[in-house]
């Protein structure tokens, strides 16, 4: 009787959480739990994931942004210049994004919620890992230690990538795609 009454106290005081999960969805199961993911989290999201074109989980992120949510974007220079990328649209909204600009390309699927929890596996950030691809997506809930170790090296690579190096590939990419753009117009205007 005492042991219990001592136990409750300690967590009266100290609450600790004993659940834990860890589960393995598929392509449409895991949009949803990132979708729920994102829309349950507090404080922030740290985000390193090599390729990122689904409108939904933009439009999340925006969203978590928008409510006070802090959000760093890590993705890779390659599928960032993609015609799909939806990059310009999180920077539109003022997250902060960087660019991988080493040589090696970044092909991590990574995410970190307030630390507790991580999203990681095969999973792109894309249209395609939803509804076309075999993809694997493994989810951590409550896991500080885990997320710790996530988080440790996520900070790493913000910082390998500076926001300097990031503008420069960013505003050169920016330039080309209006280019593009404007000789789009000009060709339709010639017909």
């Amino acid at each position: 009787m005492v042991n219990k009454f001592i136990f409750a106290l300690i967590f009266s005081f100290f609450p600790i959480s004993l659940y834990a999960e860890g589960i393995v969805l598929q392509e449409e199961e895991c949009e949803e739990k990132l979708l729920e993911l994102i829309e349950k989290s507090k404080k922030y999201i740290d985000i390193s994931v090599y390729s990122i074109n689904n409108k939904k989980l933009v439009d999340a992120i925006i969203s978590a942004y928008e409510r006070g949510v802090k959000i760093r974007v890590l993705t890779d220079k390659v599928q960032a210049a993609g015609r799909s990328s939806r990059i310009w649209e999180l920077l539109e909204a003022n997250i902060p994004l960087r660019v991988h600009t080493h040589k090696r390309i970044m092909h991590t699927k990574v995410a970190i919620y307030d630390g507790v929890s991580v999203s990681s596996g095969s999973f792109n950030w894309t249209e395609p890992a939803v509804h076309k691809n075999e993809e694997v997506c493994d989810i951590f809930i409550n896991e500080p230690q885990y997320a710790g170790q996530h988080q440790k090296l996520f900070d790493q690579r913000w910082r390998d990538n500076s926001q300097e190096k990031s503008d420069i590939w960013l505003l050169k990419k920016k330039q080309e795609k209006e280019k593009k753009a404007l000789e789009g117009k000009l060709k339709k205007q010639k017909k």
